[in-house]
């Protein structure tokens, strides 16, 4: 309803100008013989006649505004910028105008002051000529503009790549402007590029935002050969799936990775993801996920490959080029948890005697909400998703992404209470199984650690909560479209029994 208000706001700021202009020579059209006798009676022929063809040629030309306007408020702004959902060019506008303030210079010339219409088209068109000679670089760029219009290869608003000679000075940018001679990118660099729409025409140009709205976007890591492929691909894929939203980076076509070349100081990984670019640049979408994939390799121990040399004494061993299955540095993993942290090291020997790892491939549920537990766990690798389903409503809601190096489930450990969501691995997942009674023992023995697990259970429950709040707006949101759908229908129900069709009638 605001949206509304503001539009029409918006509407009528625009177009009070014009219609005060026309009112006002429409008004000095109908009153002339009024306004000369009282106020010009005693003026000259010239004072008059100018008078009178000033009011007529400012009708015509205040008409046209008017109309111009119009058409751009109600129709391009309006009706077709809401049916293809971007913002219209500046050229299709110019050339409305021109066509509307033509067909009123025509009207001025043939009924103002009495001129052959058939005259006025044939001296335009010698004109039309000598002009074309003199600007036809100019008129190439507008006609190319024109088809560009028709054809649309890009809308303002998309993400194009204009191809150069070289790979590495070819142009990235976002469409901001198409007017009559250019075509104005803005770059990832927030410089704005100005590109002749003839050159426009003859470039080669990719449009990421077509057929659909995303593009995908690649990035490449180096890990060390000592790094199993299986544990690589977890934690690469767990770093990019951490930023998914469906509003920067997507969901659907889900990101992947892929081994994609094996190189002299390791396997070479491509990381692939797409986005929406309307949402986020390809530059700024790169620095997230390179910074979180670089975060969740430095929890797993890791840091990308780099060039080294290895020298061995004894040239007839067997060289130890890749590392054994079970050599796998969790233990560095779990040492710089925050849980971790808050233990001494009695209480870290306790827990490394008594828990187990634990593996849930993609897709797995680990728990369900409700359901009574007796361990709490710590994430080593992998991505986890915490979703809550509230009684007597339809859906659910995402609580959280649970990244390396968290804890959760400390509610069923402190007490004796259920689940409160249920969480399933998004990812291949290694984690830390801690039983209650190790838990329990440790918060007795430590004041701190017990303050720090009631402190973290305090704020999954606000996030519980927060939850609860966004399925039952989200339920209001479906009532209320579905108690206007059936207004609707029973308005539409009404209309047909009252105004029967013609064919309905025919087969009574």
């Amino acid at each position: 309803m605001e949206d509304n208000r503001r539009s029409v706001y918006l509407a009528l700021a625009k177009l009070w100008i014009p219609v005060s202009l026309f009112l006002f020579f429409l008004a000095s059209i109908l009153s002339r013989e009024e306004l000369l006798a009282r106020f010009l009676g005693n003026a000259s022929n010239v004072v008059r006649q100018t008078i009178e063809y000033g009011s007529q040629i400012g009708l015509w030309l205040s008409a046209a505004f008017l109309v111009q306007r119009m058409i751009t408020i109600f129709i391009w702004d309006g009706l077709i910028s809401g049916i293809s959902g971007r913002p219209i060019p500046r050229l299709p506008k110019d050339v409305t105008g021109i066509i509307v303030f033509a067909l009123a210079g025509v009207g001025v010339m043939s009924t103002v002051f009495d001129q052959s219409v058939t005259g006025i088209w044939a001296t335009s068109g010698v004109l039309s000529i000598v002009v074309g000679i003199a600007l036809r670089n100019v008129i190439l760029d507008v006609f190319i503009g024109l088809s560009m219009h028709v054809e649309q290869p890009f809308r303002i608003g998309d993400w194009v790549m204009i191809h150069q000679n070289r790979r590495e000075t070819h142009i990235v940018g976002q469409v901001i402007e198409i007017n009559w001679r250019t075509t104005r990118l803005k770059t990832t660099a927030k410089n704005m590029v100005v590109v002749p729409n003839s050159k426009m025409g003859e470039v080669i140009l990719t449009n990421y935002m077509q057929p659909k709205p995303h593009f995908r976007i690649d990035l490449e890591f180096v890990l060390d050969y000592s790094i199993p492929s299986s544990r690589a691909i977890r934690i690469l894929l767990s770093g990019v799936k951490s930023l998914i939203d469906d509003h920067r980076i997507l969901s659907d076509p889900e990101p992947e990775v892929r081994l994609d070349q094996a190189l002299a100081d390791g396997q070479r990984y491509e990381v692939r993801y797409f986005i929406l670019p309307v949402n986020v640049t390809p530059k700024e979408s790169r620095h997230l996920v390179n910074r979180s994939v670089i975060e969740h390799l430095a929890r797993a121990g890791f840091t990308p490959a780099m060039q080294k040399e290895r020298i061995f004494i004894d040239q007839a061993s067997v060289l130890p080029l890749l590392a054994k299955s079970g050599d796998e540095n969790f233990d560095q993993v779990v040492q710089q948890s925050d849980l971790f942290g808050m233990l001494g090291d009695k209480g870290k020997a306790k827990v490394a005697q008594t828990s187990r790892v634990k593996t849930l491939t993609s897709g797995e549920v680990l728990y369900r909400q409700g359901v009574q537990g007796d361990r709490m766990f710590l994430l080593l690798e992998g991505l986890l998703s915490s979703i809550y389903t509230l009684s007597g409503y339809e859906g659910s809601a995402k609580v959280e992404q649970i990244e390396s190096g968290r804890h959760f489930g400390e509610e069923c450990v402190l007490g004796d209470n259920p689940r409160s969501s249920t969480v399933t691995a998004s990812t291949d997942c290694v984690l830390l199984e801690i039983e209650r009674q190790v838990v329990r023992e440790l918060a007795v023995e430590d004041g701190k650690f017990l303050s720090f697990l009631n402190s973290e259970m305090d704020l999954g429950q606000e996030k519980i909560m927060k939850s609860k709040w966004g399925i039952k707006k989200r339920h209001s949101a479906r009532k209320s479209k579905a108690k206007k759908e059936n207004v609707s229908r029973s308005i539409q129900t009404f209309l047909t029994d009252l105004f029967p069709s013609s064919s309905s009638k025919e087969s009574s």
